[in-house]
């Protein structure tokens, strides 16, 4: 077989030195978990959320037992209109969209996933902090579909050793697609776990697989944190 077209397992994910996620070096992306999304009682709630939502939860409880860090991404759309994406910013303003309102119910975090109950500390991630929930899970406010635009994610995961990161979360055709575009630019390691995410599609989880990302079942993430020995 060539240089160029390198194995693949069961998943077809390209297997190659430099796509071999980093059990020492991974920490989990936790994309807009929030209640107006992930919850059935939320504004905007996606499908599939009975499915997704506890193997996101379980995604996250294997990262925190395995001392990996986990980050929650997380949207706020000021009722104003002026932190909000251009393709949604006249939606907003004029009332016709009302999503992850900063101190809303809707904009906390999705409450299966939070036991703790912990509020967001709203102004802090808007001025571009980063919240601490608990030793090794934080927050940070993302104000575009990808998690590393304008924000300080690749510096702070930067300063963590990370570099490799598992992704889960809402939704796949646009703020999880988009923070994997830029975290392979990056020359992150990236696995997503497709059944931890909303409405994926075969075509673009192909596109994934083609920029090296390495598709993951629940089991896969749970045979990839286990303790070595």
């Amino acid at each position: 077989m060539s240089a160029t077209n390198p194995p693949a397992d069961l998943h077809g994910n390209l297997k190659t030195p430099y796509t071999k996620l980093d059990p020492a070096g991974l920490a989990l992306l936790v994309i807009d978990a929030q209640n107006d999304f992930a919850h059935p009682r939320g504004a905007f709630p996606l499908p599939g959320l009975d499915g997704v939502v506890p193997r996101l939860v379980r995604a996250i409880e294997l990262f925190k037992a395995a001392g990996r860090p986990v980050i929650r991404v997380v949207r706020l759309y000021r009722p104003d209109g002026s932190n909000v994406d251009l393709c949604r910013r006249w939606q907003v303003e004029q009332g016709q969209l009302a999503w992850a309102a900063p101190h809303d119910w809707g904009s906390q975090l999705v409450e299966a996933s939070n036991p703790a109950g912990t509020k967001l500390a709203v102004e802090d991630l808007l001025a571009g902090r980063v919240q601490t929930l608990a030793p090794g899970d934080y927050v940070i406010y993302k104000p575009r579909f990808s998690a590393f635009v304008n924000t300080d994610l690749h510096q702070f995961l930067g300063r963590m050793g990370v570099n490799s990161l598992v992704i889960v979360g809402l939704t796949f055709a646009n703020c999880v697609r988009a923070t994997q575009i830029s975290a392979t630019d990056l020359d992150y390691r990236v696995g997503l776990v497709p059944d931890a995410c909303t409405d994926t599609d075969a075509k673009g989880l192909a596109v994934m697989q083609a920029m090296g990302v390495q598709l993951m079942t629940m089991a896969d993430l749970e045979d990839l944190l286990a303790p070595a020995g």
